[in-house]
């Protein structure tokens, strides 16, 4: 497991929430950050990279792209069941991850009340 430095994943999250049309908030999260889209999670950044959150059937998509892979947390935590990490190639292109991101957004859940 390639080991992510968690601040510089999240000013690349902030990079691109300037082209997303909807509000990009985080809250920090064990070493890391958990990424809200109109406060629903959407996204999280730890030392296991910028895991995008997505629905089963769009997992399986994803992880056909070179590089993709289920997030790990750290080295010693089971892979994720909803967040896939992509290649930095990937992570650094623009348009490829706000396509990723809307998708995200889109299907993420309901906030969950309190």
């Amino acid at each position: 497991m390639v080991v992510h430095d968690p601040s510089t994943l999240f000013e690349r999250l902030f990079e691109l929430a300037n082209e997303l049309p909807f509000e990009v908030t985080s809250r920090p999260m064990m070493g890391g950050h958990i990424g809200y889209a109109d406060g629903r999670t959407f996204v999280s950044i730890s030392t296991g990279g910028f895991g995008v959150k997505l629905l089963p059937a769009d997992q399986e998509r994803a992880l056909e792209r070179p590089g993709a892979s289920r997030m790990r947390h750290s080295p010693e935590e089971p892979a994720s069941k909803s967040y896939i990490t992509f290649s930095e190639a990937d992570t650094a292109n623009d348009d490829f991850m706000i396509e990723w991101l809307l998708l995200a957004a889109r299907t993420a859940p309901a906030k969950k009340k309190r």
